[in-house]
């Protein structure tokens, strides 16, 4: 009888240990399908990552040559204006009859 006991008592250990080897398989697959599941989701996010990377570059590259296009306006803008300032004297030394001044005015005009 001792002989019995000791047999199920093994065998009640084996089956033990199967379950508890059984429950670790599926866990170990379980994490095996997340581990999965996470890398492709990480897959995604990089992926995610270079297109706003990329947008930003080329945000950051149209807002430099706004930058520039908008110097060059302002610049242009500059010189239009003060042509128009030696214009306006130019005028004013003919109203005056000052025309050496009105011609020294027109040389400069061509100068700038």
């Amino acid at each position: 009888m001792a002989s019995s006991k000791r047999h199920q008592k093994s065998f009640n250990m084996m089956h033990s240990e199967n379950l508890e080897n059984r429950r670790i398989n599926r866990k170990i697959n379980k994490l095996k399908v997340e581990m999965a599941e996470i890398s492709e989701q990480q897959e995604y996010i990089k992926l995610g990552q270079k297109e706003m990377r990329e947008r930003f570059e080329a945000i950051d590259s149209e807002c430099d040559q706004l930058k520039k296009e908008t110097e060059q306006i302002s610049h242009a803008s500059e010189n239009v204006q003060l042509r128009l300032n030696i214009m306006l004297n130019i005028l004013k030394a003919q109203q005056a009859n000052d025309f050496a001044k009105a011609a020294d005015l027109t040389c400069s005009l061509g100068l700038v």
